[in-house]
């Protein structure tokens, strides 16, 4: 029965990433509006439905690293080393993050990718949604961290200050690429800004570091 279910669950697997990838390749060729689901399973060879069923949206097949995306700030948080404090496990999250990105092959197709996000109202409003759904869920993760005697709001403020970082940093890493530098020095050019950046939330996230003091 397992062994039937694993087959299953990598046929499963082998049909999303067949239809992730044909949906990419007709988003950076033809950008994202132009394309409709029907577009993308004709590519893929499969039927409309089943499109539906591994993604729910025609953004999700875009945004197909949303569950990371969102979700690594508070991996990072949990995650986090005996006395490491909670900027510099934020800062490694974010590295770790772009690291996947790397070994996914992702990066090679950045500024297509860029672009094709800058064109697309559609994109740039549920990459809104995105980051805001990361913020709350850093929020939440971090309120776990504080004894129900502490600041409840310190929570907020440092997943909201760690957005704003978040933000810089993909902002300048956008810029690099519009601007023609190849997205593996880009990524390694921007690791020390990184820490400096991370480490400037350092006093908002001291009173979770050591919330007794």
């Amino acid at each position: 029965m397992s062994e039937m279910t694993s087959r299953r669950d990598r046929k499963k697997h082998q049909t999303r990433q067949a239809v992730g990838d044909a949906a990419m390749r007709l988003f950076l060729a033809r950008g994202f509006d132009a394309v409709t689901i029907a577009d993308v399973a004709r590519e893929a060879d499969v039927a409309v439905q089943t499109v539906f069923n591994h993604f729910p949206t025609k953004e999700d097949l875009f945004f197909q690293e949303r569950d990371s995306f969102v979700a690594s700030p508070g991996v990072a948080v949990r995650s986090r080393r005996d006395g490491e404090s909670i900027a510099h496990a934020l800062a490694g999250g974010y590295l770790r993050l772009l690291g996947d990105y790397h070994v996914a092959g992702l990066l090679m197709h950045s500024l297509d990718y860029q672009r094709t996000l800058d064109a697309s109202p559609a994109l740039r409003g549920r990459e809104l949604e995105l980051r805001r759904d990361r913020e709350e869920l850093l929020a939440a993760t971090l309120a776990e961290e504080v004894p129900p005697q502490g600041d409840q709001l310190r929570p907020k403020l440092v997943a909201a200050l760690a957005s704003a970082v978040d933000r810089v940093l993909d902002g300048e890493f956008r810029r690099r690429l519009l601007a023609g530098e190849p997205a593996d020095e880009v990524r390694l050019s921007l690791e020390p800004l990184v820490d400096e950046l991370f480490g400037t939330i350092e006093a908002a996230c001291r009173h979770l570091d050591e919330p007794d003091r």
